[in-house]
């Protein structure tokens, strides 16, 4: 499982307890990078490679996690990167919204650590 810490990822979450828990689950995993905003998200993507994309929906004021990710996918080299929604929003139909929006894969807040970790894993270990 070590040969997987070489994977980068992007978190796109504008809540701290949020981030810190998200960065402690996998930071054995892969290299994590944050942007608490859309836009910083954008730039960031286009100035480096990441493996996988963790995506909030509700990213406060600004751009949302869809159009964040529908504007991620125009930028060459991530046209099939995974994304995954990571978020609260949880009733019946919202994970086939976000999936059917661009979005690759989905989790609800709150989730378990290791349930992400195993998500993660094997998005990874997939693209291996």
């Amino acid at each position: 499982m070590e040969k997987v810490k070489a994977f980068k990822l992007l978190l796109v979450e504008n809540d701290l307890p949020s981030v810190q828990i998200i960065q402690l689950a996998l930071n054995k995993i892969c290299k994590v990078d944050v942007a608490e905003k859309g836009e910083t998200a954008i730039d960031i993507a286009k100035h480096d490679n990441y493996d996988l994309i963790l995506m909030d929906i509700g990213l406060g004021l600004g751009m949302n996690g869809i159009q964040t990710t529908k504007e991620i996918r125009k930028i060459s080299g991530y046209e099939n990167t995974p994304v995954v929604a990571v978020t609260a929003y949880a009733m019946q139909g919202d994970r086939e919204k976000f999936l059917a929006e661009g979005l690759t894969h989905y989790i609800s807040k709150p989730f378990e650590i290791k349930e992400l970790q195993n998500l993660v894993k094997d998005i990874l270990e997939s693209k291996n």
